[in-house]
C-alpha cells in the first residue's frame, strides 16, 4: 500500500482522494514501476500530452508518441519510485531522473516509453489547501504504449472532481466511490 506524505499545504482530503486513486489504478493496473511525482502548485490539463516547444513559439503536443511532461526541474518537490517485487512495492532510488534542465526542443525525445515498458506516472499538485484545488496527471505505460490521463479536484468541506481530460468524471467518481 502507498502511502503519501502529507505537507503543511496540503489538503488531508485530496491527499486521501488521489491515495484512492492511485491505489485503484495500481490494483487496475499491477504495473511493475510506479513514480510519483509532486510539483510545486496546480497545473492545468495543458500539460497533459504537452511535448514541449520548437523555435519557442509552436507548442507540441504528442498523444501518439508520448513524452515526459517538460516540468521545470525546480518545480519537482519530490519524486518517489517504486518497484513490484515479489507482490509488494518497494521503494528504490530512480536512477535516471524525470524531469531535467535542457531544452525545450529536446524534450520532444524523451519518450515516456524509454523509462518503462510497464509502469505508472503520477504527478500531483501541492498546496491544495490554499488553493482548493489539485491537480492530478496519470500515464499508465504497457507494452510501450501510453495511456494519460488528467483530472483536478476542487476543494473546501468536500472535494469534487472539477475537471478531467483522458478519463470520464464517472470513471473518477466510481474509483473514489470504490474506497
Amino acid at each position: 500500500m502507498i502511502t503519501l506524505l502529507p505537507h503543511p499545504t496540503d489538503d488531508v482530503t485530496f491527499l486521501s482522494c488521489l491515495e484512492t486513486l492511485i491505489q485503484n489504478r495500481v490494483k487496475e493496473y499491477k504495473p511493475k514501476h510506479l513514480y510519483l511525482i509532486r510539483l510545486d502548485n496546480w497545473f492545468d490539463d495543458k500539460w497533459l500530452g504537452f511535448s514541449g516547444t520548437r523555435m519557442h513559439e509552436i507548442s507540441i503536443w504528442q498523444l501518439d508518441q508520448v513524452t515526459v511532461p517538460p516540468f521545470h526541474p525546480n518545480r519537482v518537490e519530490s519524486c518517489l519510485y517504486y518497484k513490484l517485487e515479489e507482490g509488494s512495492y518497494t521503494s528504490r532510488e530512480i536512477s535516471t531522473p524525470l524531469h531535467i534542465i535542457q531544452a525545450s526542443t529536446d524534450n520532444l525525445q524523451r519518450k515516456i516509453t524509454d523509462f518503462t515498458d510497464d509502469g505508472l506516472f503520477v504527478w500531483y499538485s501541492s498546496k491544495s489547501k490554499m488553493n482548493a484545488m489539485g491537480a492530478i496527471m496519470m500515464y499508465w505505460v504497457k507494452d510501450n504504449e501510453c495511456f494519460p490521463f488528467y483530472l483536478s479536484l476542487s476543494g473546501g468541506l468536500s472535494w469534487k472532481v472539477q475537471k478531467t481530460k483522458g478519463i470520464t468524471r464517472s470513471q473518477v467518481q466510481e474509483m473514489l466511490a470504490a474506497n
